[in-house]
């Protein structure tokens, strides 16, 4: 076979495929589509001169011919793997994290001491606010926050989606969606009137049947697990309480993206990048609870 042609991205694809047996599941372990990874595999298999993979109802199974390429591909990931691993070991100095205070009570906590044991040597400083300034200001070296995509200096990844879904105190009666208008209901003020939640709310006038409004997601969510009244609230948090109870589905038109941003003169910085692969892995090991599938 071929195989000079190959890129080490087209590995990844390959070992995808074999692991996962399905386009579908390995398109979404690599951020792509099924349309996109069909093409990549049908160029594969063209490149090298080979059918890699056996298509059938069950899915693709790996050909004879791949078996060698999986191996080689094997060993260049354990490799990569090892380096990695090494880098960061290596890494240490202080690093400043910026975030937003609802992501604080359930997230942070154990994404922090993830990062702690794999990177042993880097003191990492905590910076709770919800303004991007700092980051741009070279005040912090990364920022986890929910928003689009980044301007100016900075560049970033996205990690998941932010699920949005309505929330009602756990002892209360079933509260009727269809009438959201005879509901007391916990709101954030004007200084987070930005949020599609609270333009929402505006519009259909729940504002007005606010008992209570503050400039504080959290302290919405505070609010209600008293029994105050009923809210909106990201998933994270909503279903991370053991006081609240959904009551409608992930509501796609409030629906955000969780990124990961740096300066762009940070790139290539080794605790700065190995801070990044920690706090990727870590959050997309909590994308169920993000994206509200855990309160299903």
């Amino acid at each position: 076979m071929n195989t000079h042609k190959l890129a080490w991205n087209d590995f990844q694809v390959l070992l995808a495929v074999a692991r996962h047996g399905s386009l579908s599941k390995a398109a979404e372990a690599l951020g792509s589509s099924h349309p996109t990874l069909f093409r990549r595999i049908r160029a594969i298999e063209i490149a090298v001169g080979a059918t890699l993979f056996e298509r059938s109802r069950q899915g693709y199974r790996a050909t004879e011919a791949a078996a060698a390429l999986l191996a080689l591909a094997g060993e260049f990931e354990q490799r990569l793997h090892e380096l990695d691993r090494d880098s960061a070991l290596a890494a240490e100095g202080r690093l400043t994290v910026t975030t937003t205070e609802t992501l604080v009570p359930h997230v942070v906590p154990p994404l922090l001491a993830r990062c702690r044991a794999a990177l042993p040597k880097v003191s990492i400083n905590l910076l709770i606010d919800e303004r991007l300034a700092n980051i741009r200001q070279r005040e912090a070296d990364i920022a986890l926050r929910a928003g689009g995509e980044p301007e100016g200096d900075l560049i970033g990844r996205v990690v998941c989606d932010i699920g949005v879904a309505m929330y009602a105190p756990l002892d209360w009666p079933a509260v009727d969606t269809a009438a959201l208008q005879r509901q007391p209901w916990i709101t954030v003020d004007d200084t987070l009137a930005h949020l599609a939640s609270s333009r929402w709310l505006q519009a259909q006038g729940l504002i007005q049947r606010a008992a209570v409004r503050c400039s504080s997601t959290l302290a919405v969510a505070r609010l209600m697990e008293a029994g105050l009244g009923i809210g909106i609230l990201p998933c994270y948090l909503g279903d991370s309480s053991a006081q609240l109870r959904r009551i409608s589905p992930p509501l796609p038109e409030f629906r955000s993206q969780l990124w990961l941003l740096t300066p762009r003169q940070l790139r290539g910085v080794p605790r700065v990048s190995a801070a990044l692969e920690c706090l990727t892995a870590g959050l997309r090991d909590m994308a169920d609870l993000f994206e509200g599938r855990r309160g299903l």
